[in-house]
């Protein structure tokens, strides 16, 4: 238990506690926009939204691959230059057979020094 500090002449009475009510972060955000615009109008809020058309539904253009975007005649001839490369680039990248060395390959070697001089020894 920790120690408790008494002073004489204190009460033991709790401090009263007040209650303050904070409005909410929509309403905080609310008055901010209506302190910056102006309060709005009932009238002119429901004429509003009754008489004026809400937005159409959002319909995304489906781009596909390998059609160009510009109707420039210009950027046209070079897409398609550009898909004739690719198509090029894409024939002359085959495989390739693995490797065969067709001249012998120098093997290592190691010199050192031998009863004759120095000589030198390939390395399995």
């Amino acid at each position: 238990m920790a120690r408790q500090p008494r002073t004489p002449g204190a009460t033991t009475e709790a401090p009263k506690t007040t209650e303050v009510v904070t409005p909410t972060t929509a309403q905080q955000s609310d008055d901010v926009l209506n302190e910056i615009l102006g309060t709005p109008d009932s009238k002119d809020a429901e004429t509003t939204a009754s008489t004026e058309p809400t937005g159409t539904a959002y319909k995304p253009e489906i781009l596909l691959m390998g059609e160009p975007i510009d109707e420039d005649p210009q950027a046209k001839n070079e897409y398609e230059e550009f898909l004739e490369w690719r198509k090029n680039k894409a024939v002359a990248a085959k495989p390739v057979a693995p490797h065969v060395p067709s001249e012998p390959v120098a093997k290592q070697t190691h010199s050192f020094l031998g009863p004759d001089g120095w000589t030198t020894k390939e390395i399995d």
